[in-house]
């Protein structure tokens, strides 16, 4: 993201919003969706944290990549919904999950995984808990370079590494088991 552009957004410039949110709506979406394992929590989220971008985009300095930066909002918002809602998404993890069985496909993912070993890899993955979870998704799922992982985590890239290796894993076990 250039820094006229950047400048235009600060000043509320509509095209200039438009194209920020058009650039990274759906990376903002897929990771709030791979956190949360909710489409609507998912795309509540993407608002909230477009909101939150441009509430704080005056705190963006360039230090990193403006997606990296976009990320590390799109964790600390998704954190704060698992902890508030941590009780009403297991129940409508349920709901979701009892519609899923009666033939709906609301989620996207579900289109992408289209076979019984694909699926069993991505229950193991949401079987795993956040802290190695989102190291993994953030590297496979989103490619992004455990430099900017570990940016995106305020965490060391030895800790993303020692993570991503956990997660690897426990994966290898869980689907050797199966």
């Amino acid at each position: 993201m250039d820094s006229q552009w950047l400048e235009q957004c600060r000043e509320g410039d509509i095209l200039a919003i438009e194209k920020m949110v058009h650039l990274y709506q759906k990376d903002i979406f897929r990771l709030a969706f791979s956190i949360l394992d909710n489409y609507d929590e998912a795309e509540d989220s993407t608002q909230e944290i477009f909101l939150a971008a441009l509430r704080t985009l005056d705190s963006f300095r360039g230090d990193s990549a403006f997606k990296t930066w976009l990320f590390s909002i799109s964790i600390n918002v998704c954190r704060s919904r698992l902890r508030r809602n941590k009780n009403r998404n297991n129940v409508l993890q349920t709901l979701q999950n009892l519609f899923q069985l009666q033939g709906g496909n609301e989620y996207p993912e579900n289109e992408v995984i289209k076979n019984e070993a694909d699926t069993e890899i991505w229950l193991a993955i949401r079987s795993l808990n956040n802290k190695h979870r989102i190291p993994l998704i953030l590297r496979y799922y989103h490619d992004l370079s455990v430099i900017d992982i570990a940016a995106v985590l305020g965490i060391p890239p030895g800790t993303v590494h020692s993570r991503l290796n956990h997660a690897r894993n426990k994966l290898h076990a869980l689907l050797k088991d199966e």
